[in-house]
């Protein structure tokens, strides 16, 4: 049905050097430049196939395979009744984006482990996936994962450091969720057309497809000027702001923890023995805030490197394989490590997680002890406790047990 509804290029010349079979159809010339994947395949360092097998064969999924799983336990227990917050609302959005991500990860790494660049199909469905749909539905789905966090972080900053705006900030939730991946996908629309396919017939009749670049399109100044905003926009923007946002953050919410702890101790020693878990409270906000940051820099940057780089002389180049198989694996790496982040680093999390799954060797009335410790303390007067009760909740990003059971982000 998808061969009569999209009609392949036939490019006899290029069939003949792909395959070594004279196809040219009473053409003698060879087009060497039509297009960069025999020639690059041909001059590709034997060192390339073994890098391949431990990149996309091993590693990658080790990492899809824990990705998926967190993903989804992600998404379980950040929609629980206690987990209503808006802030939770953008990590679900972020959690799914981030399932997607990987989920179609898996067919690139297949398509390289197998099939390499340019590919060989005796079938046009796959062949027009990986020309068309691979990166379109895997980069839109990345992009996704990359706003969502931003809006995310734009929330705590404002929520911590400007509590009198009007909140949420980035507009209603659902609708903001529901935006920005209609948003991304059209941005990303153009990358369907990166690449063509090409229709080989060999010698014993047999049918292959071939998929090569559309030289065209790449080399257009509507693309050159196109990539470059995709990085500016999804890698490099993000990067600055999720930063700086998270560092004000931290700055701003020590501050505010000193204030209280100094009251709190001038006011009545029989608090010294919250302010432990307060210092706790602080070291998780900013161990939680910093290693957001750092793995976000540290994973996106290298493929913001890659997609303005990547070029055909440079995919003849081992050194650059090996740079683009790192690029990859670490952005994959980004969006499947975030479950395991939120359970080293945020007990509400962790608590909701056990109660989910009412794993019988974890205890469970951990909240329950500390809200019974905070009801026992010695009330404060009421205009500090309208003013200490809104600042909770506007600082506290870190997951902590709250009165009541509700979430604090």
């Amino acid at each position: 049905m998808i061969t009569r509804l999209y009609p392949s290029e036939e490019e006899p010349n290029l069939c003949s050097v792909i395959f070594g079979a004279n196809l040219s159809s009473g053409n003698d010339d060879v087009d060497m430049g039509a297009d960069d994947g025999p020639t690059n395949e041909s001059r590709e360092d034997p060192r390339t196939e073994a890098l391949r097998q431990l990149s996309y064969g091993i590693i990658l999924p080790v990492i899809c395979a824990l990705g998926i799983i967190g993903n989804v336990l992600n998404l379980i227990v950040l929609t629980r009744r206690n987990m209503r917050g808006t802030a939770y609302i953008y990590m679900r959005g972020y959690s799914a984006a981030a399932l997607l991500a990987i989920i179609f990860a898996i067919p690139f790494g297949i398509r390289m482990l197998v099939h390499k660049d340019k590919g060989r199909w005796q079938d046009l469905a796959p062949a027009f996936y990986s020309a068309h749909l691979e990166l379109f539905l895997g980069n839109g789905c990345l992009g996704v994962g990359v706003l969502m966090l931003l809006t995310l972080t734009i929330e705590r900053y404002v929520s911590v450091c400007h509590p009198g705006y009007v909140r949420p900030f980035m507009g209603p939730p659902s609708a903001t969720v529901v935006f920005i991946p209609v948003v991304t996908f059209i941005i990303y629309l153009p990358s369907i057309f990166r690449g063509v396919i090409v229709r080989c017939l060999l010698e014993n009749g047999t049918i292959v497809f071939y998929r090569k670049d559309n030289e065209e399109f790449l080399r257009s100044l509507f693309y050159s000027v196109y990539k470059v905003i995709l990085e500016v926009i999804f890698k490099l923007v993000p990067t600055v702001l999720i930063a700086g946002f998270n560092l004000r953050i931290m700055m701003v919410y020590r501050q505010t923890c000193e204030r209280r702890r100094r009251m709190t101790l001038s006011r009545n020693s029989c608090f010294k023995e919250d302010d432990p878990r307060k210092f706790a409270e602080e070291r998780r906000l900013t161990l939680l805030l910093g290693s957001t940051s750092i793995l976000f820099l540290v994973c996106v940057s290298p493929m913001a490197i890659l997609h303005v780089t990547l070029s055909r002389e440079n995919l003849s180049s081992y050194s650059f394989q090996v740079f683009r198989a790192l690029a990859n694996l670490l952005e994959l790496t980004n969006y499947s490590i975030t479950f395991y982040i939120y359970c080293l680093f945020s007990e509400d999390f962790r608590n909701t997680l056990i109660r989910t799954f009412k794993w019988p060797w974890f205890s469970n009335p951990i909240c329950k002890r500390k809200n019974d410790v905070a009801l026992k303390s010695k009330p404060l007067l009421k205009s500090e406790k309208n003013g200490s009760k809104n600042h909770i909740h506007n600082t506290t990003t870190s997951g902590l047990c709250t009165i009541g059971g509700r979430s604090s982000i």
